[in-house]
């Protein structure tokens, strides 16, 4: 995953997140000048191997690339068409508490049905929680936190 072909805003959360985004010419409109797209978000994990096993059971993400850094830091690339999650260990760091936390909170995904989204996560053993009213009433979004702790928002397209 190329992370040098677009302006990158990066900002560390105790899970610290880097948006990048592409800019195609074609893609300008008044209502985004700038053509942005999302490309991926990075995450620092505690435990590599344990966050990249639950973003491929969990939501079906591939790995891309993965390898480790001169300095020590863990890295891996994974992808799903048109998304991609960069997961990186850094050496005898673990993110802080969430209380500690200021930035970006979450990255967010939009589904066709989020009940059925919801429903395939809570059977795979997912942390997911609705906002609001409780399941079994009609699911237009749900929060499901990674092996990691950090949070994902699911949204009805």
């Amino acid at each position: 995953m190329k992370t040098t072909t677009g302006p990158c805003i990066g900002w560390t959360l105790g899970v610290a997140f880097l948006f990048c985004w592409s800019v195609s010419p074609a893609a300008q409109t008044s209502s985004n000048p700038l053509g942005l797209k999302a490309h991926h978000a990075t995450a620092a994990v505690a435990d590599l191997d344990r966050a990249v096993r639950w973003y491929q059971q969990m939501l079906g993400f591939a790995v891309i690339n993965r390898g480790d850094r001169p300095n020590g830091m863990r890295f891996a690339d994974l992808q799903l068409p048109g998304y991609g999650i960069g997961l990186v260990q850094n050496p005898g760091a673990a993110p802080p508490a969430v209380a500690a936390r200021s930035g970006w909170i979450h990255i967010v995904f939009s589904v066709p049905d989020p009940a059925a989204a919801y429903a395939t996560l809570k059977a795979r053993g997912a942390d997911v929680s609705v906002r609001g009213t409780p399941a079994p009433a009609q699911i237009t979004t749900f929060l499901v936190h990674d092996s990691e702790g950090n949070e994902i928002e699911i949204v009805k397209e």
